[in-house]
């Protein structure tokens, strides 16, 4: 994407480290479980750069599949998605998750990025996908407190 793009950024603080968020990340079957509100959507991919990614949602009243690519994997720092869209906000976007090691908590950075996005459509777009990026770190973030939990370090 060129940098003349327009984006959302969201970042939550989750109290754990960087090692413990990043398999949320890097594994699509548990990024699956935070992305959308769970079972709604599936995402595959394999983690490296240059691999296929798969993204179908299914809520019962709507369903979409979308493909693109892994353009960045820079473990376990940086995953960066070229998805090809249904062409609402334009024919791709990009989505980035960054993960800065401040100790414990971990800041995660998710940029959503839409190039060439016409200045009028930018509200529209900021209304459809901030409050679920929100919400999906927010799932994130519980998420991964549980796996911290569950693996015998209680914060």
């Amino acid at each position: 994407m060129t940098d003349g793009g327009w984006g959302i950024e969201k970042t939550v603080l989750i109290r754990a480290s960087v090692a413990e968020v990043w398999p949320h990340i890097r594994d699509a079957r548990l990024l699956s479980r935070w992305w959308c509100p769970p079972p709604t959507v599936q995402i595959s991919f394999d983690p490296h750069p240059g691999a296929a990614y798969s993204e179908r949602y299914d809520d019962g009243t709507h369903s979409y599949s979308i493909g693109g690519d892994i353009v960045e994997f820079e473990p376990p720092r940086r995953l960066l998605i070229q998805r090809k869209t249904n062409g609402r906000f334009g024919d791709c976007d990009q989505v980035s998750i960054e993960l800065d090691d401040r100790g414990s908590p971990a800041l995660v950075r998710l940029r959503h990025l839409f190039e060439d996005l016409p200045t009028h459509r930018r509200g529209e777009a900021y209304d459809f996908y901030a409050d679920g990026w929100d919400f999906s770190l927010g799932l994130l973030s519980t998420e991964v407190c549980a796996a911290v939990r569950k693996n015998g370090r209680a914060r």
